[in-house]
């Protein structure tokens, strides 16, 4: 049993006459904007990221490589065009092995292992840093020892190897300073240091002409001749047509295939029958 609902009195409708003299007349305060946990990180980022641009900007003012600082003026190679780069080394790698590694290519006049200083200044108690610079005596060498080694691996560590930039290449800058080489594409490292890179391999002979692609071989088939020339806009229905024609095809290809091995059997179990009934009459 449902019981019927019971109606309620609602309550009447009036205006709002009475209460506009309630309504504040004087101008609003001003909205307070709380700062959220990520505005306060992004804050934090900037502020770091205006530091280290300000520290940057003061050492990129007191460093050139062509003036170094007086305490390693020493250990710096004499000719720059003859100098090799060798990164990503190996912290048990020293100066024996790198000689080993190098001097296949030709006599080495100089081979710096960048070590951090230690306070004792003995060379057994510092560091590798990972990286190393080494000066052949002819610059072919070094061209040589640039295309043929780089990438192989020492120690178990794949090395990287490159010319020296620093006092060869305009507006150069080191890694520590903003600059460098590492882990960025070629075209962002163009627009970052607007520089150009360095490319020891030789030139092609002028009488040598550039290799040129061939255009792609033409089919007879109409559907490969629409996938060569890229027409995206054929049809579907005509698409299916020719994937139903090319489906038909194959089925009656292989109805007539059915139908030749049937007849083929046929004819072999008849002339075993007439074989059989042969001798049942040569029999009786």
């Amino acid at each position: 049993y449902i019981y019927r609902p019971k109606k309620r009195k609602a309550s009447a409708l009036s205006g709002i006459a009475d209460w506009v003299k309630l309504f504040e007349t004087s101008e609003p305060p001003e909205r307070i904007i709380m700062e959220t946990r990520r505005d306060r990180k992004y804050d934090r980022k900037k502020a770091k990221e205006a530091i280290q641009a300000a520290k940057l900007n003061q050492a990129l003012k007191t460093w050139d490589p062509h003036q170094p600082p007086a305490e390693i003026a020493h250990l710096i190679t004499k000719e720059p065009y003859k100098t090799l780069f060798v990164g990503r080394l190996s912290y048990q790698t020293n100066e024996t092995d790198l000689r080993k590694q190098f001097d296949r290519f030709g006599p080495i006049v100089a081979l710096r292992l960048v070590r951090e200083r230690h306070p004792s200044n003995n060379i057994k108690d510092e560091k590798s840093r990972g990286y190393a610079f080494i000066e052949f005596e002819h610059e072919a060498d070094m061209r040589e020892a640039f295309k043929r080694t780089d990438g192989q691996r020492l120690h178990g560590r794949r090395i990287l190897v490159d010319v020296e930039r620093g006092r060869t290449v305009r507006k150069w800058k080191p890694r520590h300073l903003g600059g460098g080489l590492g882990g960025r594409t070629k075209q962002s490292q163009r627009k970052t240091n607007n520089v150009t890179s360095y490319k020891p391999q030789q030139s092609r002979p002028p009488d040598r002409p550039n290799k040129t692609h061939s255009p792609p071989r033409s089919s007879n088939h109409s559907y490969h001749n629409h996938h060569d020339h890229g027409d995206r806009h054929r049809s579907s229905r005509e698409y299916r047509e020719h994937r139903d024609r090319g489906r038909h095809r194959d089925r009656s290809r292989d109805r007539s295939r059915d139908r030749s091995r049937d007849r083929s059997r046929r004819d072999h179990s008849h002339g075993r029958s007439r074989s059989r009934e042969r001798e049942r009459r040569g029999r009786y």
